[in-house]
């Protein structure tokens, strides 16, 4: 896909420390990563706080995109990787929210019993085995999205469906996941 010429201005201005073209990053790319991220979390306060900490990583990792992918893809996927640590600090009450970029990587205190540690574990194995059990178009899509961080556009294009479709089976995934969280309580500890 790469770098729409706009952007590929825009990224140069913001190198340079422009705040001015980082402002314009900002205005332009907001609405869609609210759409998202307040899909993701179901909470338009939560989306916006995560949003505003998506823009703060895109400003200091700038000069890390290699323009390998969209401009949006790109911040689309710090914006997630955010929202699944916020996540997982929130689904483990004794980890603490960090502002990495790198994926999966939290900083756990080190007063966590091994029984807290095995709890957790069980949890994320429950969960991924309720993942499998998800009939294939669901879990397909899911897996996708969430594990491979692909777009709307490639799930449909892969799947050989429309948008609309993709974007219903990954909600009813989501909607399921949340339900057996619930059920299993595995969101309150």
């Amino acid at each position: 896909m790469g770098v729409s010429k706009g952007d590929e201005m825009l990224i140069n201005e913001i190198k340079a420390g422009n705040e001015m073209a980082f402002e314009a990053l900002v205005l332009k790319y907001t609405p869609k990563l609210m759409s998202v991220l307040t899909g993701y979390t179901k909470s338009k306060d939560h989306a916006e706080e995560l949003c505003q900490k998506t823009f703060i990583k895109v400003w200091q990792k700038i000069n890390t995109f290699k323009g390998e992918s969209s401009l949006f893809t790109w911040i689309y996927r710090i914006g997630i990787n955010l929202a699944k640590n916020d996540f997982a600090s929130r689904f483990s009450k004794n980890s603490k929210f960090t502002e990495s970029l790198d994926q999966d990587q939290y900083d756990f205190p080190e007063y966590r019993s091994p029984e807290t540690e095995l709890i957790a574990a069980e949890s994320e194995i429950k969960m991924m085995q309720f993942i499998q059990s998800l009939d294939e178009d669901t879990k397909t899509a899911f897996t996708l999205r969430e594990i491979e961080g692909r777009t709307y556009d490639e799930i449909a294009k892969i799947l050989n469906c429309p948008i609309g479709t993709v974007r219903s089976r990954i909600f009813r995934a989501r909607q399921l996941i949340l339900e057996f969280m619930n059920q299993e309580n595995i969101l309150n500890g």
